[in-house]
């Protein structure tokens, strides 16, 4: 009946420090400019070299500092030079639900394709991806075909030569 604080403040903060870098990674103005003595590029992961800026603790100073932004301050795919390390793999952008557990989520790459370096287009919707109605063992036989459930060239189209690059009926 009553929640394990313990347990799941572990879980709550470690989530929240995932999120901090995602926002470091892809607005690097948050961040400091100030890196971990120690950190070592081909060691550490990304996360650690981050220092956050001081005098921003509010939730509106972060809301002042993110309305100011253009494009030129986002960083789409922000790995892209990281890759020497740790190349790209194709399973990487496998597409459909992701289990742990009796916990489900849909992972569907295809939305977020500037963050893989490609123009952004219209993805299909989440259900064709990723049906509601699949078991658990189906989703363990569909990761386990990873491959089979990645997109094709033709769905992940062009090469973006600009960050920000989306197809033209994407937005208008």
């Amino acid at each position: 009946m009553f929640l394990n604080v313990s347990v799941y403040g572990f879980y709550i903060y470690m989530w929240l420090s995932l999120v901090q870098t995602w926002v470091y990674q892809h607005f690097p103005g948050i961040g400091s400019k100030d890196v971990w003595a120690e950190y070592k590029e081909n060691r550490d992961p990304r996360a650690m070299p981050v220092v956050p800026l001081s005098g921003l603790s509010t939730t509106d100073n972060y809301r002042n500092l993110l309305d100011r932004l253009d494009l030129s301050g986002v960083v789409m795919a922000p790995y892209g030079d990281h890759r020497q390390v740790h190349p790209f793999d194709r399973v990487n952008l496998y597409s459909g639900w992701l289990r742990y557990g009796d916990c489900m989520v849909r992972y569907l790459p295809e939305r977020v394709l500037r963050q893989f370096g490609r123009v952004q287009t219209i993805p299909i919707h989440p259900v064709q991806r990723a049906p509601p109605d699949l078991n658990l063992a189906e989703i363990s036989n569909r990761f386990r075909r990873a491959l089979d459930y990645t997109p094709t060239p033709e769905q992940l189209g062009q090469r973006a030569v600009h960050d920000v690059e989306a197809a033209k009926v994407y937005i208008k």
